[in-house]
């Protein structure tokens, strides 16, 4: 089973070739469900359960109905009138993020260790925990401490930001997932003498369309793309590659050929999507 512990949204994405300062901009936005943690618990292709939270208002109700219909999912419902729902807004110029903005307070602030452990149960040696970033500091680290060892681990750090403050809980994990920037915070010096510090078995960089670096047993694998997409929106590439990731991994395969086939997976994705 992979469990995906993280954050629903609702995106508002908003696409052009080049953003003007100072002004509006008329722009291609699309609205739909998405986050994090949803994105990865919809690309995995594994038997899968999402832990979240959403409130009661009329926008979460009808996530949460979506989210219901997409699976098995665990939502701790969070009611009163300061509860809203949980917002990404981003603006991607000429297919890549130029800035973005998200209010996941609902998930920070209302999503409890008691809900989390009820929903995961007594995750074994052969499951995943995959936990994103948008999760409260105290939270993670909880889960972190009572699951690593005991079942694979996995971080997505979402942002620079996000990953620096859930720095001191990364201990023990399987796998983590950065970009460059979010690698530089988290480890401005040595990576293979962090990860042998923090029991880290492997760091899988993602460097968009340079490909991926894949840090594993004091050893560097570079994975090139096999072809170059050029999208105008590349929301949840990422997320979509990690899917990817453990879902061969869950079915057997080594870490290097998982990376190599969830690579070849995202570039389809994004070239169908691309296509006239």
């Amino acid at each position: 089973m992979v469990f995906v512990v993280g954050a629903v949204a609702i995106d508002l994405i908003a696409v052009r070739e080049r953003f003007l300062d100072g002004t509006s901009n008329p722009s291609d936005i699309r609205m739909g469900l998405g986050g994090v943690g949803f994105r990865i618990f919809s690309g995995v292709e594994a038997p899968r359960r999402l832990v979240t939270a959403l409130a009661s208002d009329p926008i979460s109700r009808w996530a949460r109905e979506a989210l219901e219909a997409d699976g098995d999912v665990a939502i701790q419902e969070v009611k009163g009138r300061e509860a809203g729902p949980p917002l990404y807004l981003a603006l991607m110029e000429s297919g890549s993020l130029k800035v973005a903005a998200s209010d996941f307070r609902i998930v920070e602030q209302s999503l409890t260790e008691d809900f989390v452990v009820r929903a995961v149960g007594d995750a074994g040696e052969k499951d995943f925990l995959v936990l994103d970033a948008n999760l409260a500091p105290r939270l993670l680290a909880r889960l972190v401490a009572r699951y690593a060892g005991k079942t694979r681990v996995v971080f997505e750090p979402v942002s620079v930001e996000k990953a620096r403050r859930h720095l001191a809980a990364l201990r023990h994990l399987f796998l983590t997932t950065p970009t460059t920037e979010e690698l530089e915070s988290l480890c401005p010096g040595d990576l293979f003498a962090f990860m042998g510090e923090r029991s880290i078995d492997a760091v899988l960089l993602t460097r968009g369309a340079a490909g991926t670096r894949l840090f594993h047993r004091g050893t560097e694998t570079d994975f090139a793309p096999r072809f170059v997409v050029r999208a105008r929106d590349t929301t949840g590439a990422g997320d979509q590659l990690l899917a990817l990731v453990v879902s061969y991994l869950h079915e057997g395969r080594d870490l290097a050929n998982a990376v190599r086939a969830a690579m070849d997976g995202v570039e389809q994705r994004l070239r169908k999507e691309s296509s006239p």
